[in-house]
């Protein structure tokens, strides 16, 4: 997941909850403000039979609107406290707000009952969640938007130094130029890539130079002591304990002399000296190298199965040829008299079996 789409998913989802949670309290807070208001008008209404009651001395006839009710009923005995209360479901079928107080009229005490509709109340909240609502999407994907155009531009510097990163390579003889920015961390992150770059290349190219001088050094020293041992193994007195114990030390040298050929070798592959492609036809390759060891499989009594079809590949050549030698090589070495060899290229695909007496190799 990409930073930006996981910024986005953390803002989203803080974002949405805090709208909810606002939505939430703001419903109740203007909930509770409306009702106050519809209270505030029923102690109005209150106040006003009770006027009316004092002056004329008798209830006031009702009159019924569409949005309030006044009733009155008889009470035998006065037990009635002053409250407010909501009703679901009123005359009208339709939620109210009910204010119930008792009155004395003369000597008789009457219970009133003053009720406002809430059907108003019900679609200002509605309207206003609604309003709210479609705001909260409307900030979503504004802020959504923009910050995903904002972020795609602060992080600009960030991609460019890693696309000049990728193209770097250890034994380029230019150090990568990582392009400048206003942005302090990313200043401070092309800096510290510039010094790491330059110190690596630095290193890579003392270890080059070390590992190269010291296997082109060890030639001249292993000539030298193979030369002495050929011209001590011709020697007309040696006894027969002097020449096993020399032919053992050749063997020795020649195992050293091979261990830095290799050495060598890989050197040259790391440092990309064998970097230069081409196509190659690679069953005529691989048909050269058959006929080379084709003599000395005759020697071994070895029996070579062929199937090879034409094939075309991109390589170097000089390592394609190393790595056929080798594993031709390794084919009749690891072979006994009469065994066989396997040769088969199909569909780019080259497989080389032998018969060993040896344990066979993991696939």
């Amino acid at each position: 997941m990409k930073l930006l789409d996981r910024y986005n998913r953390i803002n989203l989802i803080t974002t949405i909850l805090i709208f909810i949670l606002s939505g939430i309290a703001f419903y109740f807070v203007l909930q509770y403000t409306l009702l106050k208001q519809l209270d505030g008008d029923l102690e109005i209404e209150e106040n006003e039979i009770i006027t009316y009651i004092k002056t004329n001395n008798e209830l006031p006839t009702p009159v019924q609107l569409k949005d309030q009710q006044i009733r009155f009923t008889r009470l035998k005995n006065v037990n009635l406290h002053r409250h407010f209360f909501t009703v679901e479901k009123g005359i009208d079928g339709e939620p109210q707000r009910q204010l119930t107080f008792a009155a004395k009229v003369r000597d008789d005490w009457y219970k009133v009952e003053v009720s406002k509709s809430l059907e108003g109340t019900e679609n200002i909240i509605q309207l206003v969640a609604a309003i709210t609502l479609s705001t909260i999407l409307l900030v979503l994907i504004t802020t959504f938007m923009i910050n995903r155009r904002v972020f795609k531009s602060l992080w600009q510097p960030f991609y460019l130094s890693l696309n000049v990163l990728r193209g770097f390579k250890l034994g380029n003889a230019e150090l990568p130029d990582f392009p400048r920015s206003s942005i302090e961390e990313f200043s401070l992150l092309n800096s510290t890539l510039q010094e790491a770059t330059a110190k690596a290349s630095q290193e890579y190219r003392s270890l080059k130079t070390f590992t190269e001088n010291a296997s082109h050094e060890l030639q001249t020293p292993l000539a030298i002591i193979r030369s002495k041992l050929e011209v001590l193994m011709q020697g007309p007195d040696l006894s027969e304990s002097q020449s096993q114990a020399l032919q053992g030390a050749t063997e020795a040298i020649n195992k050293l002399s091979r261990l830095n050929q290799a050495l060598l070798l890989l050197t040259k592959i790391e440092n990309n000296q064998f970097s230069t492609k081409e196509l190659v036809r690679l069953d005529l390759l691989v048909s050269e190298k058959i006929d080379l060891f084709r003599e000395i499989w005759q020697e071994m009594a070895l029996k070579v199965n062929i199937d090879i079809k034409p094939c075309e590949i991109s390589v170097n050549t000089a390592l394609a040829e190393l790595l056929l030698n080798n594993l031709f090589s390794n084919a009749s070495r690891h072979n006994f008299s009469g065994g066989e060899i396997n040769v088969v290229l199909h569909n780019g695909v080259l497989t080389i079996e032998n018969t060993s007496a040896s344990t066979g190799l993991d696939n």
